[in-house]
């Protein structure tokens, strides 16, 4: 059974015209919890950078690695609804 998400700690918000992206990582699933002091403070302003670039392919109501069906390295957004219920989840790479 896959990992399911529990919680999140909040990055920065972003404006995209009406459209506003909470940037979080997630801290917690059924299966870890992250240790503190991770992600790093570079890797936050990374993913947030790459959040911004993807936001197009969000959902309107909504950690870099590689997982055994995807192998480049990418960060899994979740996409929260307001209840905070799991919606969707892409994978977004960093195209540096």
């Amino acid at each position: 059974m896959s990992a399911r998400y529990v919680s999140s700690q909040l990055i920065k918000n972003i404006q995209k015209g009406e459209k506003r992206i909470a940037v979080e990582y997630v801290d917690q699933t059924t299966a870890w919890k992250r240790p503190t002091g991770f992600p790093s403070a570079s890797t936050k302003e990374v993913f947030s950078d790459v959040v911004d670039k993807n936001s197009d392919s969000f959902k309107p109501e909504t950690v870099k690695h590689q997982s055994d069906k995807d192998k480049r390295m990418h960060y899994t957004a979740y996409e929260l609804d307001k209840d905070g219920n799991v919606i969707g989840t892409s994978h977004i790479v960093d195209e540096k």
